[in-house]
């Protein structure tokens, strides 16, 4: 299926069954239903990350190169929340409905409420974080940190874990 170009990450919406591929080199997130391209939706620069809140079925796209998250229903940006430097991996806990957002630049990574859109708190994780998961069957989010060669632990709001890795980790799951 030919999207925008660079595509990065992919998100799933089981309310409407698309398909979000954030576009990095164009800016873009396209939005598939089934085999067809059925919206080009117009984010911050460089997307990269995409996540999907059952929550409230919104759609959480970082824009690696304007420094923003961006917030979709359907096909259309409701919100874009001003992040730290270099937003990359983004990840939902449903166990308290936040947003995680690795900052790769500030070796951070912030947690946004999903009922208001807003940052309630930046959590310091190991050097350059990169990707972000949620593990359902403990709670905890992880982050690879590909400068420190480490995985961060996060349980809520607190890193409880630091995990010696491989060089330069970038994808978690």
């Amino acid at each position: 299926i030919p999207v925008g170009s660079e595509p990065w990450g992919v998100a799933y919406d089981p309310s409407n069954g698309y398909i979000y591929v954030a576009d990095s080199g164009s800016n873009t997130v396209s939005v598939i239903n089934g085999t067809t391209v059925i919206a080009n939706i117009t984010v911050g620069s460089e997307p990269v990350g995409v996540a999907y809140d059952p929550s409230n079925g919104y759609i959480y796209v970082t824009n690696y190169g304007s420094d923003t998250v961006s917030v979709i229903n359907g096909t259309t940006v409701i919100a874009n929340i001003t992040v730290g430097a270099w937003p990359e991996g983004v990840a939902y806990d449903p166990s308290n409905g936040y947003i995680y957002v690795a900052d790769w630049y500030s070796d951070t990574v912030l947690v946004i409420n999903s009922v208001t859109n807003t940052i309630i708190t930046t959590i310091p994780v190991g050097s350059e974080p990169w990707g972000v998961a949620y593990d359902p069957s403990n709670g905890y989010i992880y982050v690879a940190d590909s400068g420190s060669n480490t995985v961060s632990v996060i349980n809520g709001t607190t890193v409880i874990a630091n995990i010696t890795v491989g060089p330069n980790p970038v994808g978690v799951a």
